[in-house]
């Protein structure tokens, strides 16, 4: 089975996220700048801002080849309770025809967002464990 794991982020939690999965995969997590290749599963992750995705994480979504991804386990993260990014995300994958097999939201609370003065990309160990557990599921799928 090929995994691939991308992500966009601007704060660090999303990367923060990514690495975990990375270490449970044992995959490198890359950027979105980074191309898929192939991949039978596809961890894709972003962040939400003012309500959307990342231009750059949308812009990733659509350049995928629904032909070379058999599945997608997006991994989402928010200043808020919304999952916006999550549903933005998934729209574009069922367009494509790529049936997404998990979601993994979590609320960072402004954590790491420069005008708040907090710094990102530190996990809380149950935060570290749930997306262990969730890259564990989304393998065995």
């Amino acid at each position: 089975m090929t995994v691939a794991i991308r992500y966009q982020t601007r704060n660090g939690n999303t990367e923060a996220f990514a690495k975990e999965i990375s270490a449970v995969a044992g995959v490198p997590a890359e950027d979105v700048k980074t191309p898929v290749d192939e991949a039978d599963i596809l961890f894709f992750g972003g962040g939400t801002y003012f309500m959307r995705p990342d231009k750059s994480a949308s812009a990733f979504m659509e350049g995928l080849d629904p032909a070379k991804i058999k599945h997608i386990a997006f991994f989402t993260t928010s200043g808020g309770p919304e999952a916006v990014t999550d549903k933005a995300l998934t729209k574009i994958a069922d367009e494509k025809g790529i049936p997404v097999i998990g979601h993994f939201h979590q609320v960072m609370g402004g954590k790491g967002m420069k005008i708040l003065g907090s710094s990102g990309g530190v996990l809380k160990d149950n935060q570290v464990q749930l997306v262990k557990e969730f890259a564990e599921k989304m393998l065995k799928a």
